[in-house]
This record gives C-alpha cells, structure tokens and sequence, in this order.
C-alpha cells in the first residue's frame, strides 16, 4: 500500500527544497512544512522571526487521496506514513550553508553539528519508530529520482526507523569531523 503522507527531512542543505522540486515535476503532491503549519496555526513570531510551534503540526491532515510529501527539516513532526531523511557529509554540508543569505557562522555549526551527530535520527525514534524509512546521502548531489519514486509507491521494501537506525549514515564513525 501506498504512504498516504511522506515526510522529506533531514538537515538544512541536504538537498530537501531540490528533491521536492523534481518530484513535483513528476507529479507528486508536495507541500511545504510551512504551508502546513499555516494550516494548522502552528506559525510564531519569535525574536523577529517566523518559528514553527512543532507540537501542533500532528494535528496536519491531507485531504488528497494520493501520496503528499512534506518538504521540511521539521515534516517528520507531522502525522506521517513513511519517511525520506537526507544526509551530507558535514564538511560539504557547511560549504552549502556558507552560500545561503541568512546562515552566520553560528547558524551554520550549529546545522553542521547537527547533522554530524544525526540529530534527525534522534527525533524519528522517537516520533515514528515503526514508519518506514529511505535514508540518502547528498553529499555529490546525485538523487536517483526513480529509487524515491519506488519507495514511494512501495515503502513496504524498506526497513522501519527502529531497524534502519544501526545502519544509519554514521559521520564519526567513519572519520568525518564538522
């Protein structure tokens, strides 16, 4: 059976607002975190800014009948089927995040730290330990939109959070530093 919503998530300059993009091109339903947080009341003013209150966006519903993604380092907070969570190595991750309009050197390590650490995964135990679960690293950039088009149509091929989280992308073990 075909995931009704799908979370796209991982850190900021993975790559999430790209893959949307060329889903959307292939005529998947997206929507952005933002747009569904509207949605359900859950945008704050905050210091100056727009924050999403996290602990509303459970209440979110698709009212399609076909697969949705949600394009968001925040999607996985919704009510959801199935997860696609994408990953950069640090070092290139911070290259990325260097070029965007907005990221100081601040907000920069603290988006570099956390993927290092696979903060993303930490939520996802805890939040959808059984949703099934597509994990890809965008460090060269090269998505296999057909792989995603795949687990979308048959997420069942896949491991659920709690079985996939050992076989992680794991930075530091593998040598790689922020």
């Amino acid at each position: 059976m075909c995931p009704k919503i799908v979370a796209l998530t991982g850190s900021p300059g993975t790559g999430k607002s790209t893959l949307a993009a060329q889903l959307e091109r292939k005529g998947v339903q997206v929507v952005t975190v933002e747009a569904a947080a509207q949605q359900v009341d859950a945008l704050i003013q905050h210091e100056g800014s727009q924050e999403i209150e996290t602990s509303k966006l459970e209440a979110w519903t698709w009212p399609g009948s076909e697969t949705c993604v949600i394009d968001g380092h925040l999607s996985h907070y919704c009510s959801i089927d199935a997860i696609i969570v994408l990953r950069c190595n640090p070092s290139k991750l911070r290259q990325r995040l260097s070029k965007r309009e907005g990221y100081g050197p601040e907000k920069i390590e603290s988006n570099v730290e956390w993927e290092l650490l696979a903060g993303v995964w930490s939520e996802l135990i805890v939040l959808h330990p059984k949703a099934k679960v597509l994990e890809i690293n965008t460090t060269n950039q090269e998505i296999q939109i057909e792989s995603i088009l795949g687990f979308l149509a048959n997420p069942d091929v896949a491991e659920s959070v709690e079985n996939s989280i050992e076989d992680s992308i794991d930075w530091i073990s593998n040598g790689i530093t922020a």
